[in-house]
Order: C-alpha cells, then structure tokens, then sequence
C-alpha cells in the first residue's frame, strides 16, 4: 500500500466517498495482475440486487446441495435421485418454467440474475458432449440452461452463470497426484490411478466451460465456486492443477485434449479464464477461479459493518437459512432482515446477491416469492436511494445509519436502533433544495446551519420502521 501524508491522511475521510473511491480503486488485484476497467463494472454496481438460484438432483431429498457428500452417497446411488426409480420421486423439473423466476425477480426489485449451471455433484443443466457428463438432457430431456438464458434475456435482466470445478463422482479429486489421498468421506485411498481419473475430470471441466460460453453466452456475471482440490486450501492452492488463467502450460501434468480445449487465435491453449474472456470479453466476474477477478464476494449470514469499502464487492446469502439448495426445513429471514441486509450492503458500496432454492419441479416456494415481492414493492418507492447509487459520501454507524449518493442527491438511511424523530446531517457540498422521506414522500422540515450540516425535524419512524430514508436534493451534484 501506498503511504500518504499526514495531511492527506486527515484531509481524506473528508472528502465525499465517491470522490475517495475513485482514487482508491485497486488497479491490481490481490495476485498482482492488472485489474479490468471500471467502465465494464458500472452495470454491476448500479444494479445492487440480484437473485441467486441453487437448482440441481440435490432438490429431490431436499436437504440442502451437500447432501451427497453429508450421507457418503457413491455417485451411482446419487444419480438415481436424476429419475424415476418407480415411485415418482425425482428431479422431473415438470413446473419450471424459468419466465416465472424472471419475473419474481422483476417484481422483487432485482437487476440480474445467476443459476447453478452445475454443482459440485457434477449434474449438469445443460448439454454437455463429455463421455463422463451426466445432464439434464441425457436424464428429462430438456437443456434447463438454455431455457433460463432465454428468460432472463426475455425480461430485460443481466445473465449471470454458476459453475463448480468440484465433482464428487471422482476420486482423482480427492488424490489429483495418485500419490497422496487427502481424508475424505468415501474413504478413497491413495492410487497411481487416481492421477489420469483427475485429469478426465479436469478435461470434463474444459469441455463444459467451453460448451457454456460458446452455446449460451455472453454472460454478463460469473460465479466461479470451489477451485479449491479435495476441499482443503484455497483456490489459489489448486491454480496448478486446474490452470484458471488466460492460457494453460503445454507442460503441465494433467493435459487436457485438444477436442475439449479452446484456443486463441494464435492457436494457443486457453486456460478457463481465458475461455472465459474470449466468449464474453465484457463479464464480471468473482476471484473463487484461483486467478484474476473483478468482484470480492463474502458469504453468509454474518451481518455487514465497518466503512464504505473501496472494492468491487457482492454480499451472497440465502433466503432460506439452513442451505443453498431446497431445503424442506424451513428458516426464512425476515422482511426487516433482507431490507437491513440490501441496505447494510449499499451504504458500504457493495451489491446483495440473495439465494433461492426451487424445489424438484422446479417452483420457487410461494412464501418466497411473496416475501421478496414485498422487498420489491418497497424498492419500487425508495428505489432512488439504491439503484445506481454510491456507498457515502460519509462512513455509516453501524446498526444505526448510514449514507448513499448520487449526482445532486444525498440519502440518508435510518435503520430501526436509531432513536428520535430528529437528524443532523454532516456538511453537504451545495445548495440544499429539498428534504422529503422517499417512502411516504412527505417534506420534512429542515434547516441548514452555518457550516452546511442539515438538521431534520419531525421524522416519520412508523411508516417503514426497516428503513427510513431521507432524500436530499442539491443545487450542485454529488462528487
């Protein structure tokens, strides 16, 4: 990191937060390699809100997309979840109908969209040619991914993909080099052979990305999942095996053919990023791939706090709290969580990407869809304040309250622990020409004192208790 001086340094967190973010924007990411630019990032960091899906065979037992794995189920018991051992109980997909997801999220306020194309079990979505693949299409007869990409495309959302190296069906996975077996719960042992079953696995990978991008895209978002080898390290610890960057070293130890490879057109091998960028030059993408990415993602429940962050960066949780994929136990967050959730993310400058889980139809629970919906008809008043915004231009106080801007307007966001019908704004650059609450939109008394602070009377605490925002409107835009 750059040292300043101490007078940048006091001079700094006075400046609007979008004015910082610009000059503090990495121009590498953490490996040291040259970021993307900014201009790609702007539909990612207006949208603020989109929907994850966890969709796969994992629905059937419905308990959650690590079932496999949690019950040591060997990949041939597994796969009987994929069709109908004659009780009717399968993934038969029969209610999806990917122009209903679509729209519940349109009408839940959500900007883009993203699908498991594969998890880590290995079942594929679409149509898949490797010998090994195991689909959708070889099970029902019908390319899933195909019809959500044309869905997505058809309401007017931004098309996001999931892909998982993982596979549980090999046991190359677990022992890439057949030399040294990590502990694992199908209790594989140490096998030269296992190195050649990883590097088919490591060719099915090829062949999917490859088949993905070329088929079904561009793809405006990535969400890469699991780089990491037998569930141990990082996925920068499993770059050597998987070769996530732009071109793969004709050395390396696990080859992959040139019928599942892709080249650039110098007749190169690329690697999977590289196969990445070449069909969709334009793509965000998250840094889970052992190389380079645009966005940080942090997972999970765990409340958001701290500064306005400098980043590109994507909260992701799940709706229903005990998993990602269908669960049929029951725990959804609240409406007040999801609204303190988006709004805790925003005010610090990142997205929130919320997790569905469809069932084996393919339906989203309509308790899910309603609870969203209401977030959406919120959204649909005080969408304003979040859309298109910035985190700032001044440091939230957690659990209390915070700040989002955008040219000529300056929101304040008053979360439930914050007492009193009363505010006092920091110093606002130019002139104040209006204060009114976005939801109700009522005009709030205020005046402006002689440093340029606004004090806010009379503050309506009961019509949205989650989040009461203030807008106020400037003579001169927001830096």
């Amino acid at each position: 990191m750059k040292k300043i001086s101490i007078i940048a340094a006091i001079l700094l967190p006075l400046l609007p937060a979008t004015v910082r973010l610009a000059e503090a924007r990495p121009v590498t990411d953490d490996m040291g390699i040259v970021q993307q630019d900014d201009a790609k990032m702007k539909w990612f960091e207006d949208a603020k809100f989109g929907m994850f899906l966890h969709w796969g065979i994992y629905s059937v037992p419905a308990k959650g997309e690590w079932f496999m794995e949690n019950k040591k189920m060997s990949p041939a018991e597994y796969a009987k979840f994929a069709t109908d051992q004659g009780d009717g109980v399968y993934f038969d997909a029969k209610d999806f109908n990917p122009a209903e997801w679509a729209k519940i999220a349109k009408d839940s306020g959500i900007k883009y969209m993203c699908l498991t194309s594969r998890h880590h079990d290995g079942f594929a979505l679409f149509d898949s040619k490797h010998p090994n693949a195991f689909t959708s299409v070889q099970t029902i007869h019908r390319d899933l991914y195909a019809e959500y990409v044309k869905a997505c495309r058809a309401e007017g959302l931004r098309v996001g993909l999931y892909f998982s190296p993982i596979d549980w069906r090999y046991p190359g996975y677990y022992d890439v080099t057949g030399t040294n077996c990590v502990p694992n719960k199908w209790h594989y042992q140490t096998n030269p052979a296992h190195k050649e079953n990883a590097r088919v696995m490591k060719e099915e990978v090829y062949e999917q990305v490859r088949t993905l991008f070329r088929n079904y895209g561009p793809f405006d978002y990535f969400f890469w999942d699991g780089a990491w080898l037998g569930q141990q390290g990082t996925d920068r610890d499993g770059a050597f095996f998987w070769e996530p960057g732009k071109y793969r070293d004709p050395a390396n130890a696990w080859p992959v053919g040139k019928e599942y490879s892709d080249q650039d057109e110098t007749g190169r091998d690329l690697g999977l990023m590289g196969i990445v960028r070449k069909y969709s030059p334009d793509i965000v993408c998250n840094r889970r791939s052992g190389w380079i990415g645009d966005i940080k993602d942090e997972e999970g429940g765990k409340l958001v706090t701290g500064p306005v962050r400098s980043d590109y960066w994507e909260k992701c949780l799940n709706l229903n709290k005990p998993s990602w994929g269908y669960n049929d136990r029951q725990n959804l967050m609240t409406y007040d969580e999801i609204v303190r959730y988006l709004v805790d993310v925003v005010m610090r400058n990142g997205n929130m990407l919320l997790n569905f889980g469809p069932d084996r139809h393919g339906k989203i629970p309509e308790s899910h869809a309603a609870l969203t919906r209401r977030v959406g008809a919120w959204l649909a008043k005080v969408g304003d304040s979040i859309y298109g915004t910035r985190g700032g231009p001044w440091n939230p106080v957690d659990g209390q309250y915070g700040f989002t801007c955008k040219p000529g307007k300056y929101f304040v966001h008053l979360l439930p622990d914050y007492a009193g019908t009363e505010f006092t704004t920091p110093v606002i650059p130019g002139k104040v020409t209006g204060c009114r609450d976005l939801f109700t939109g009522e005009e709030l008394a205020h005046t402006v004192a002689a440093d340029g602070s606004l004090h806010i009377t009379g503050l309506n605490r009961t019509a949205h208790p989650a989040d009461t925002v203030v807008m106020i409107t400037t003579q001169d835009a927001a830096k």
